[in-house]
């Protein structure tokens, strides 16, 4: 289902280590035929730890190392951080949303890959409801469906010479609804090797590739593969 996600493909996601978990493997196989990808983390993650001694300037640091390492793994090397802070996108929407606005119109993607905004109860996968998740979702599809074509929206980008520009398809990660499925057999060790590089969350434990090979399992019996990874579609009106 790769020939879906068509080039230039903009990955927003809200922390590092959100794309290895849940996309990395349809990434690599969309560099692996040769489309263009590019990055952009709303945060750095500068509130994931339980260590009392981390500082958030020193974890923000470290996790946007590893994400560069991470998207290196997978072939990607437009990689972008926002910077905002973990656990805050959802008193910044105004501000995000002018942020996202304006990659857009820069990037130009015909499809972007981001949360589902509208995921489900969470109760198979209580990841998905994050704020932040939920959060980045909505003001992606604000952004790429409302703001970045809209000749009224951000007016200050127009003056600068910023093209309108509409995205011609979402693809959600983390959706309890899923209708697009990507087989990822090929490149799920790839997927793993990138996760491991975030060692802030724990995520070289020996324990994690078996956690995530279930879910990719689960996925894959629906599209009548080894191993999926899955999207919902939300074209634009």
């Amino acid at each position: 289902m790769l020939e879906e996600f068509r080039d230039p493909v903009l990955v927003i996601a809200a922390h590092p280590d959100d794309i290895e978990a849940h996309c990395a493997g349809t990434v690599a196989g969309l560099v692996g035929e040769g489309k263009r990808v590019g990055y952009v983390l709303a945060t750095s993650g500068n509130r994931g730890t339980s260590d009392p001694g981390m500082t958030a300037e020193r974890l923000a640091e470290l996790r946007e190392a590893e994400q560069r390492a991470a998207a290196e793994v997978v072939g990607v090397s437009d990689v972008r951080f926002l910077r905002y802070d973990d656990g805050d996108l959802a008193f910044q929407m105004p501000r995000l949303r002018a942020d996202l606005t304006r990659l857009i119109r820069e990037y130009r993607p015909r499809t972007v890959i981001t949360h589902d905004p509208y995921p489900g109860n969470g109760s198979h996968d209580s990841c998905s409801i994050y704020p932040d998740h939920t959060t980045l979702g909505l003001a992606a599809f604000q952004a790429a469906y409302l703001r970045a074509p809209g000749p009224l929206c951000e007016l200050e980008q127009l003056r600068e010479g910023l093209p309108l520009h509409k995205v011609e398809m979402l693809m959600l990660m983390m959706s309890g609804q899923p209708d697009v499925f990507v087989d990822i057999e090929e490149t799920f060790e790839l997927r793993m090797t990138a996760l491991r590089q975030h060692a802030t969350q724990g995520r070289d434990r020996p324990e994690v590739p078996a956690f995530f090979r279930a879910i990719a399992e689960r996925l894959g019996e629906r599209a009548a593969c080894a191993l999926a990874e899955g999207f919902r579609r939300l074209p634009p009106t």
